[in-house]
């Protein structure tokens, strides 16, 4: 074990300081958060949230330095909540006080939101790792930023997101649970054949394994998942606006419902026969399934030469216009791709694949395995990804001045955080 620790910490050091001398501190906290999800629960929703208020707290312990930026808590009633400030003369270098600020900030947030965790153990050696390398004091507690210190800064932040946090509508008291949710069915035991005493077809099933293991690796007390997040429409958003909610009963409950698209396909229509699109989306997942078949001889053209620009209307994805994108039988989307590379100002270069490589490449990514930093943090990696590759320029809407990499980082964040956190609660 203590040889397994070790290396746990080996690699730790060498992926990500060695790795990571050009990034930012955002950055670099961004990645510990990711690492601090894949240890934890597959829990999307939870960790979106965690995202985005740790993004949030990383911006305002930035804004706070900068005389052009508005701070997201500090100075502002959030739903309800004032969230108290007061200006302050802090000494000593701006962007060392940013950073200070923001270590603080995350490190507080992130010990708080994550020390319920399974992997908490591996966790909290990243953690602690990445603020003792950067020379901070994690005995240091105070909340008195009005003396100029901008480590209490970090900590009053911290602080006061977590107060916040507690009575948003995630239930974070009692970790997240379901308050009043009910699976109308009884689980399927996977190991007996047939559906029994199935009560509603058109109603979610829970299913009885075993054992479980989620997607993030953890093996499961009990063997029957619950439902995830049924009520999480109930969870203060970051930009959804009101004229887009509706509240539905159902029990004698009520669940806030953002962009409500109306009851999926039932399994018979108003004639009490088999509903053609009900049928229509379950044999369609039944065939693309069989697309990742990587010896079935078909072979794609996966560059942008063939794949996206695809038009669509979002206000009209009803099951009949998304027939029209499609292709049920050989694959794919209806798109048509991009005939000239923008930066070359030539074609594409055809990639041609296995379409099984292909699809099992997309779902694998998508669909997670042990290891995942679930499809909220997919998005933080891509965005990772872009922002330090080589070509990339840091220019708001790709034009004007080069913007400093701790400034693009945060700003990022925030608004990619915000943005999966509202996409949580409206799912």
């Amino acid at each position: 074990m203590k040889f397994k620790g070790l290396f746990f910490f080996i690699f730790f050091c060498i992926s990500i300081f060695a790795f990571s001398q050009n990034h930012s501190v955002a950055r670099k906290w961004n990645e510990v958060i990711l690492q601090s999800i894949r240890n934890d629960l597959a829990r999307p929703t939870v960790h979106a949230r965690n995202l985005f208020h740790i993004s949030a707290a990383m911006y305002d312990a930035w804004s706070v330095f900068d005389d052009d930026s508005e701070t997201y808590f500090l100075g502002n009633e959030i739903h309800g909540e004032y969230i108290p400030y007061k200006n302050t003369v802090y000494s000593g270098n701006k962007k060392k006080n940013q950073e200070m600020a923001i270590s603080y900030a995350a490190y507080r947030l992130l010990i708080h939101r994550y020390e319920i965790s399974p992997g908490y153990k591996k966790s909290k050696i990243i953690i602690d790792s990445l603020f003792k390398k950067m020379g901070y004091d994690r005995n240091f507690k105070s909340i008195d930023y009005t003396s100029g210190n901008s480590a209490a800064l970090g900590n009053y932040i911290a602080q006061k997101v977590i107060d916040y946090s507690w009575n948003d509508g995630s239930n974070e008291k009692y970790f997240y649970a379901n308050l009043f949710y009910e699976p109308v069915n009884k689980p399927m035991i996977l190991k007996n054949p047939g559906i029994k005493k199935i009560v509603d077809p058109n109603r979610w099933q829970p299913l009885a394994f075993e054992k479980f293991i989620d997607q993030s690796g953890n093996e499961l007390a009990g063997s029957v998942p619950e439902f995830l997040g049924p009520e999480w429409g109930q969870v203060l958003p970051f930009s959804l606006e009101k004229q887009n909610l509706k509240t539905m009963k159902r029990d004698g409950y009520e669940y806030p419902i953002y962009f409500d698209p109306g009851s999926p396909p039932q399994l018979l229509d108003s004639e009490n026969k088999l509903n053609n699109e009900y049928s229509w989306n379950h044999s369609f997942v039944s065939i693309w399934g069989s697309h990742h078949d990587p010896n079935d001889g078909i072979l794609w053209d996966i560059s942008p030469n063939n794949i996206g620009n695809l038009n669509t209307d979002y206000k009209d994805l009803t099951v009949s216009s998304l027939k029209t994108k499609f292709k049920p039988i050989k694959g794919g989307d209806r798109s048509n791709g991009y005939k000239i590379n923008p930066y070359t100002k030539k074609p594409y270069t055809k990639q041609i694949v296995p379409r099984g490589d292909y699809t099992r490449v997309i779902a694998e990514f998508w669909a997670d395995g042990p290891d995942s930093e679930t499809p909220p943090g997919h998005w933080f990696t891509i965005l990772n990804y872009v922002s330090y590759h080589q070509l990339f320029e840091r220019r708001f809407e790709g034009i004007n001045e080069i913007i400093d990499s701790l400034e693009w980082d945060v700003k990022a964040y925030f608004l990619l955080g915000g943005a999966m956190h509202d996409a949580a609660i409206a799912a």
